[in-house]
């Protein structure tokens, strides 16, 4: 194999493996963030709240009730409804993308706990 037949099988080699990288990066991200979904909305449904349309947000630690967050944590705020009344649930989820993480934790509003 001549040389710069060589350089182009190593340069397509290279693109394809950032691809192939990128894509499995985005499916693990997807697949993190649905199984994030599901565990807030049975913590919410289990305390008898129904989700408003658009009431989950991630927001930054500083505009939360956490006084701590790591790089691999998100936080969520929350908006559900509960015998017509309104309220907001906070979680911080542990996220497996990094090990500088706090632990997962819930913050809901004292009226909605049994």
């Amino acid at each position: 194999m001549d040389a710069v037949k060589k350089s182009k099988v190593i340069i397509v080699s290279f693109v394809a493996g950032a691809i192939l990288l990128g894509f499995v990066a985005y499916m693990g991200m997807s697949a993190t963030g649905n199984e994030h979904m599901a565990i807030i909305q049975k913590a919410i449904k289990e305390k008898g709240g129904v989700i408003v349309a658009g009431g989950i947000t991630a927001v930054p630690v500083d505009e939360s009730p956490f006084e701590q967050s790591g790089k691999g944590n998100t936080i969520y705020r929350i908006e559900f409804t509960k015998d017509g009344r309104p309220f907001t649930a906070w979680y911080r989820s542990e996220n497996h993308s990094s090990i500088l993480k706090e632990p997962e934790g819930w913050i809901f509003p004292d009226s909605v706990n049994p």
